[in-house]
C-alpha cells in the first residue's frame, strides 16, 4: 500500500538522498492529516502499534551481504564497479555489505573499509590503501600526486610543496616516498603530529620520527667509590683529531 501511495509515479531527484528526504517529508505529513473511521491519525495508530511490537534481536541493517576476492591490485569488483582496499589484503576472500548508498568491505581482522556505492564501470580509489607500494615507487607518487594529496589531507600538501621547492620534482618524489613509508609504519596517529611539528619548527622532515635523546642521568657523588671521586676525566674534542692528522701528515 505504501508503495502505491508514495512511489507511484516513480520519484525523481538529483540524488538518492534528495529523493529520500522528499519521501520522508511526504510520509511525515501524512501522520497528522489522515484519519480512520474512529478519528485517529496514522501517527497515533503507529505509536499504539509500536507498543505491542517486540524489539529486534539485532539492529536491522538494510544491506545485502556477499563474498568477494580481492584482486592482485587490491581492488574489489562489485556489480561492475571497483573499490580499493589495503594492498596487504590482495588475494583474500572478504565479506562485503552493500547498502543503498554505501559499500562496506570487511577485513579479516574486522576492519571496515567504507566506499560510496558507484555505478557500473566507476572506481572508488583511496590512495592511502597503497602507501607501502608507493613508498617503494617514487615515480608512481608523481603519477597519482593530486589524488594522493587529496586522500592524505593536511599536512601532506604542505610537505610536498616544501620538498618540491627545495629539491625539484624527481628528488621530491623520492623523499616524499620515504615520508609515506614512515606514515605506513607508524600510522597517522603518530606520523601526522610528528610531521606537523617538524613543519612548524623547521626540523628536517625525515628526522621527525627520530626519538629525542634524553640527557644522561648524573650520578650522585656519594654513589661513586671513594678512590674514583678525585679522578677527573677530560672530555674529548674534535679539534684534537685535526691536530693528530696534521702531525701524521708531517
Amino acid at each position: 500500500a505504501v508503495r502505491h501511495q508514495a512511489l507511484v509515479p516513480i520519484p525523481v531527484g538529483a540524488t538518492l538522498a534528495v529523493i529520500n528526504t522528499a519521501l520522508l517529508a511526504q510520509m511525515d505529513a501524512r501522520l497528522e492529516t489522515t484519519r480512520d473511521a474512529a478519528g485517529q491519525t496514522i501517527g497515533a495508530r503507529f505509536a499504539e502499534e509500536q507498543r505491542t511490537c517486540r524489539p529486534t534481536p539485532v539492529p536491522f541493517a538494510p544491506e545485502a551481504t556477499t563474498f568477494v576476492t580481492v584482486s592482485p591490485r587490491a581492488l574489489v569488483r562489485l556489480e561492475g564497479a571497483y573499490y580499493s582496499v589495503p594492498c596487504r589484503w590482495a588475494g583474500l576472500d572478504l565479506l562485503v555489505r552493500t547498502g543503498a548508498t554505501t559499500v562496506t568491505i570487511i577485513g579479516r581482522d574486522g576492519t571496515p573499509i567504507l566506499h560510496p556505492r558507484l555505478r557500473f564501470g566507476q572506481r572508488s580509489i583511496d590512495y592511502r590503501h597503497y602507501l607501502s607500494e608507493l613508498s617503494r615507487k617514487p615515480q608512481a607518487v608523481r603519477q597519482v600526486l593530486p589524488e594522493l594529496l587529496r586522500d592524505l589531507g593536511d599536512p601532506f600538501p604542505a610537505i610536498w610543496d616544501q620538498l618540491h621547492a627545495a629539491h625539484g620534482p624527481r628528488e621530491a618524489a623520492r623523499l616524499f616516498a620515504k615520508v609515506l613509508g614512515h606514515l605506513d609504519t607508524y600510522g597517522a596517529a603518530v606520523a601526522v603530529p610528528a610531521l606537523t611539528l617538524a613543519l612548524a619548527t623547521g626540523t628536517p622532515l625525515l628526522l621527525a620520527f627520530t626519538p629525542a635523546r634524553s640527557a644522561p642521568d648524573r650520578v650522585a657523588l656519594d654513589a661513586v667509590p671513594p678512590l674514583l671521586r678525585d679522578i677527573d676525566v677530560m672530555s674529548g674534542c674534535a679539534a684534537d683529531y685535526d691536530g693528530w692528522l696534521v702531525e701524521v701528515a708531517v
